[in-house]
């Protein structure tokens, strides 16, 4: 009985290590890219990292970028008079 638990809890442990594997895989694949858009807005790459915190990190960054306001002015709809 003990060996079957202890296979599980080592199971268990093989795929947490995946799933932690391919989540810093995943988050680095959309850093780079991430600081790049960052930077171009004129906020600080760093916040591409919110990358890293699992399950909501992607939408955080989404958040930033989408409702903050640009410190370039990029992100701004037109004027109706430009």
């Amino acid at each position: 009985m003990m060996t079957v638990i202890g296979w599980l809890i080592g199971l268990s442990m093989f795929a947490l290590m995946a799933i932690l594997v391919v989540h810093v895989l995943f988050a680095l694949l959309l850093i780079v890219p991430s600081w790049r858009i960052f930077e171009r807005a004129g906020y600080s790459g760093l916040l591409s990292l919110f990358h890293l915190v699992p399950a909501i990190g992607p939408f955080i960054v989404m958040a930033i970028l989408a409702f903050g306001d640009w410190p370039t002015g990029e992100g701004r709809p037109k004027q109706a008079g430009s």
